[in-house]
């Protein structure tokens, strides 16, 4: 009897934490949509500030405590790198696929999504020019009501979002690809 009881109250606290998964709503969907494109217009405009805006900000204040800088002291700096990779490096195209989206759901039942990312640049390396493609997934993150734009490509990035979002441990996220194109 005993077994049973307890059988039936492990079937019932799974149905319930299967209630809690739950797809995006068309709101949060046209939230993320609008998310995107602000993204690429500042991407576009080389605001680099504005992008590293977009984060989270759990992550945000990661950074901050980590280097005793303040938020808006990261994005002055995030920018002035940017302006020092533009030396070597343009940016020809920059596509983030919200067509290609894949919704999927944390343990928790809240949702976030992958976005197919491709970034053709021209590097250039001691005056010879490469033209390569970087294609990556860019982790969109639901965090309340609003979606948060994070690169996933790469170990370190990786460690710190599983750091501070442990939902995403068991998450395996496709590994980013540089492409030469000629």
């Amino acid at each position: 009897m005993y077994r049973t009881l307890l059988a039936l109250l492990l079937a019932a606290f799974a149905a319930v934490g299967a209630g809690w998964a739950r797809p995006p709503t068309d709101v949060e969907k046209q939230a993320l949509l609008a998310t995107v494109e602000e993204f690429k217009t500042a991407f576009g405009a080389n605001d680099m500030g504005h992008v590293f805006g977009m984060t989270s900000p759990k992550i945000l204040d990661y950074f901050s405590s980590s280097t005793g800088l303040t938020v808006d002291q990261l994005q002055k700096q995030m920018q002035a790198a940017w302006d020092d990779v533009q030396k070597r490096v343009s940016v020809e195209s920059f596509r983030m696929d919200a067509d290609g989206v894949q919704y999927r759901e944390m343990e928790n039942g809240t949702p976030y999504a992958l976005l197919p990312t491709e970034t053709i640049m021209i590097l250039d390396k001691d005056g010879h020019k490469q033209r390569v493609a970087a294609h990556s997934q860019t982790l969109a993150l639901l965090d309340g009501s609003r979606w948060y734009l994070m690169r996933v490509d790469e170990p370190k990035q990786l460690t710190i979002i599983r750091k501070i979002y442990p939902e995403f441990e068991k998450v395996e996220f496709p590994a980013g690809k540089l492409e030469a194109l000629d």
